[in-house]
């Protein structure tokens, strides 16, 4: 049996240096085009309105995709609030422009679920 990638990559120590590298990344925030080189580590926000934790609007299985990827229990999809676009059509306005969600803590129990 194959075993999913996201679960080699945790066993490997692989997932833990990403994690580390997405980390560093935050210190001066340089995730989209926009640059805005704030430390997110700090809280600090910059053009998209995202601290140090995670906002999320929903969460839960999607079955909108082809049948390869949602399998049977679906492929899974999380909604971010804000975003750093500010397109004036969007369709998720109240997700993306006014950040309707809730924050998130990061707890290492999650990382548990990998096994």
């Amino acid at each position: 049996m194959i075993k999913p990638i996201y679960l080699q990559t945790y066993k490997s120590g692989q997932l833990q240096n990403r994690v580390d590298k997405a980390w560093d990344l935050l210190k001066k925030c340089t995730l989209c085009p926009r640059n805005c080189r704030i430390n997110r580590l700090n809280n600090e926000q910059g053009f998209c309105k995202t601290g140090k934790l995670p906002i999320i609007s929903s969460h839960g299985p999607h079955f909108g995709e082809e049948a390869p990827l949602v399998g049977r229990g679906g492929s899974g999809t999380i909604f971010f609030s804000y975003c750093n676009l500010s397109c004036v059509f969007c369709q998720n306005w109240a997700t993306s422009h006014l950040g309707e969600g809730k924050e998130y803590s990061i707890d290492k129990k999650y990382y548990a679920l990998f096994g």
